[in-house]
């Protein structure tokens, strides 16, 4: 038996089914009642948000996200931007609690925030296009007013402080200048130090600290200016971060990440704890506990703060947008950033640090955190870091929310302020794009918004029902698009209408068929929550793709002696394109038939799943037959749904006739003959003498490659003198065997 393959190529049909949308709507309400968490392969399926990690891909405007897994009312904010100037990189709160100063970079400048006052912002236009709010011309948020105060020469401003008689120091990029500055921006040299980086300003008591880099140095000064002394002096390059507490002083150092206690006659300093990290960019105290920002580094955006610092190879003070990258997307980013937490008992004493146990209460990959603040004395603090602009709130452990997302890619400093006893604000400042931010607690006669991630759904899709676990108010809305930003292509906001059914609110969306979708969440009262949601749609189906169907003749070894069971595999690549569940029709036909000539393989109304089918041939007429394969993806889609493709095979042959062998000749030791095959090819010939083991004869020509093939083989020594019984076997390329039996006489 063999297969013989012919060169016309696969024929390929395919066809489409295409249903109404009132079916695919009843297929989503259908959904609601399967359990929460089920993703379909096919057809219908859903974008689920379920805990923090899911939430926190979107957007947050005055809403919190917590880390239990839902939105809540978070902090209001006001915002204002620094057009002329690359980056807000740092701040420092006025000795009085009521204003900020801001420090940015090309050019070195600082601007004074005075969150008490209000900027009306310009009356905003009537509402046009997708990204409008649909607000009818209404007036958008007070702006943060802010002021530019002086220019400094230098490239970034990169620290910041207030003396107690009013002035502000403040320390640029490249050089060890410190600028003093009065309350009219007038600019004097304060003071100069033999460094290249000053990377903080801190005044403890009668003193200023200043942490340098990059010899790893802190230099303790008068308050004019006078009399710098080394205070401390590691192996670390930078001193990042300094923190003066119950009378010491704690130093956080790059790029290994040391907390080190400085220790009067000491310049080695007392270590504390040795993070695994490569800095420690910030140090704060909350409630009775210390809190440390570490960050771990695999790679870098450099900034064009490089060349300025090019012995600076592994601090976060470095990981801004590329000079010139005008791209704010957001770019993942080698880092891993971890806020530790360490109790130094009733009365703050910085040597528990060295030995009570560090609690890692935040950890974030792909980001490193930029600043930690104590938003109250309770224990809550805020963080801020370099990923989508993200502030995080955190109280413990367990109960960390995102409370701020700035427009911009990196939030670069955090400022607490304190207008009243009640009224807590925060100044945040803003990367890659220059900003400053005012957070404060909500103010609902604007809401809170939450936006999610832009959801794609590989495929155009219609979008139906929404299923949201929470409680209000709020009010939903849903746009649709072509694109994974939004742009003038995509539909204006349009509400969706929820009402409460049993534990769930459930409404429909009524936005274009388009791939990409957003929702948005605004929640209207302090007690409204948004703890989980599922969105139901049905991308527009694509039909399988069979690609290939390969025919196989029986499988055998040339030393069986048994013939192999006669069937033929069928195999056959294909894929869904679109993640459906597939199921398989395979059917054989003479080559020479028609379409009403198919035979269905397997059992009646048998699924194939599998890409193979093994088809047995014993009761089959010897020919030339082909097979086709359809692929189907019924099961994702249903019957009506459904779409097809179909390939046709290579012709092959049956073939269950066995060889015959002819013309056997004996020349003493030397034997030849002919093997003859009607249906196929001589696949070997094989002897055996006096039934001992059989043995490969050789073809004539070299090759066994036709249906006749001449043979000879030599006897072995082991066969002497006399008669002896010859068996010679034959097998085809099905498997088949035929034999001849001979006695012969040696001499």
């Amino acid at each position: 038996m063999a297969l013989i393959f012919h060169t016309p190529s696969p024929r390929r049909s395919s066809r489409r089914s295409l249903g109404s949308a009132s079916a695919l709507a009843l297929a989503a309400l259908a959904l609601l009642l399967v359990p929460q968490g089920d993703a379909r392969a096919g057809g219908t399926r859903s974008h689920e948000v379920q805990d923090f990690d899911d939430f926190d891909l979107g957007e947050a405007d005055g809403a919190a996200i917590e880390n239990s897994g839902k939105v809540t009312v978070g902090f209001s904010t006001r915002r204002s931007e620094l057009a002329k100037t690359t980056s807000a990189f740092t701040c420092a709160t006025a000795r009085k609690g009521d204003e900020v100063y801001v420090g940015t970079a090309d050019p070195a400048a600082i601007y004074r925030v005075s969150p008490g006052k209000t900027k009306r912002p310009r009356r905003k236009p009537a509402a046009r296009g997708p990204n409008a709010d649909d607000d009818g011309g209404a007036p958008g948020k007070d702006e943060l007013p802010l002021e530019k105060l002086a220019e400094l020469p230098g490239v970034v401003v990169s620290a910041m402080t207030q003396l107690p008689s009013g002035e502000l120091l403040a320390a640029t990029l490249p050089g060890g200048v410190i600028h003093k500055i009065d309350r009219k921006g007038a600019v004097s040299e304060f003071a100069k130090l033999d460094v290249k980086q000053i990377w903080t300003l801190v005044v403890d008591g009668s003193r200023l600290l200043v942490g340098t880099g990059p010899e790893g140095e802190l230099y303790s000064l008068t308050l004019a200016g006078k009399d710098p002394k080394v205070i401390l002096d590691v192996d670390e390059k930078n001193i990042l971060s300094v923190l003066p507490i119950g009378g010491e002083i704690l130093a956080g150092t790059s790029p290994r990440a040391k907390l080190l206690q400085v220790k009067p006659g000491d310049l080695d300093g007392t270590l504390i704890h040795d993070f695994e990290g490569d800095e420690i960019r910030s140090l704060a105290v909350t409630g009775d506990g210390l809190l440390a920002a570490v960050n771990t580094f695999e790679g870098r955006g450099l900034s064009s703060l490089v060349a300025l610092t090019k012995n600076l190879q592994r601090t976060s003070l470095v990981g801004q947008a590329p000079e010139g990258d005008t791209n704010k997307s957001d770019r993942s980013i080698k880092a891993k950033a971890k806020l530790y937490r360490v109790g130094l008992g009733t009365r703050p004493d910085p040597s528990r640090a060295a030995e009570a146990t560090w609690e890692v209460w935040l950890s974030k990959s792909d980001q490193y955190f930029t600043s930690v603040v104590a938003a109250d004395m309770a224990g809550t603090a805020l963080v801020s870091s370099s990923y989508k602009g993200k502030v995080y709130r955190v109280r413990g452990r367990r109960d960390v929310a995102t409370v701020a997302d700035l427009e911009e890619r990196q939030a670069t400093s955090l400022c607490p302020i304190s207008m009243s006893q009640k009224d807590k604000r925060v100044i945040a400042t803003a990367g890659d794009g220059a900003a400053v931010y005012e957070l404060a607690p909500a103010d609902l006669r604007v809401p809170a918004i939450y936006r999610s991630e832009i959801f794609d759904a590989e495929q155009p899709a219609r979008y139906g029902a929404l299923r949201v676990r929470g409680r209000g108010p709020f009010v939903v809305r849903a746009r649709s698009g072509p694109s994974d930003e939004p742009d003038e292509r995509w539909s204006e906001w349009r509400e969706v209408k929820v009402k409460r059914e049993t534990d769930a609110l459930l409404g429909r969306l009524n936005v274009p068929v388009r791939r990409f979708l957003q929702l948005e969440f605004a929640l209207e009262d302090p007690v409204a929550e948004l703890r989980e949601f599922t969105q139901f749609y049905a991308p527009e189906n694509l039909p399988p793709l069979v690609k290939s169907v390969a025919v196989s003749p029986p499988s055998f070894d040339a030393e069986d002696d048994d013939e192999p069971k006669p069937r033929v595999t069928i195999k056959w690549k294909a894929d869904a394109r679109d993640d459906d569940d597939l199921i398989y029709r395979v059917q054989v036909r003479p080559e020479a038939g028609d379409d009403k000539q198919w035979i269905e393989l397997g059992e009646p109304g048998e699924l194939v799943t599998k890409k193979e089918y093994k088809w047995e041939i014993d009761s089959v007429p010897d020919g030339t037959y082909v097979a086709a394969v359809t692929a189907s993806d019924e099961p994702s889609n249903g019957t009506r749904h459904a779409l097809t493709d179909q390939v046709v095979s290579h012709p092959f042959t049956i073939d269950r006739k066995r060889p015959t062998i002819e013309g056997v000749r004996v020349n003493k030791r030397e034997i030849s003959g002919t093997a003859r095959d009607v249906g196929s090819y001589v696949h070997d010939v094989m002897f055996s003498v006096d039934n001992g083991p059989f043995r490969a004869a050789s073809p004539q020509d070299g090759l066994y490659d036709s249906n006749a093939e001449g043979f000879e083989l030599t006897l072995p020594d082991s066969v002497g003198a006399g008669r002896h019984t010859l068996i010679i076997r034959a097998r085809d390329l099905f498997g088949n065997l035929g034999s001849a039996a001979q006695i012969i006489d040696i001499e």
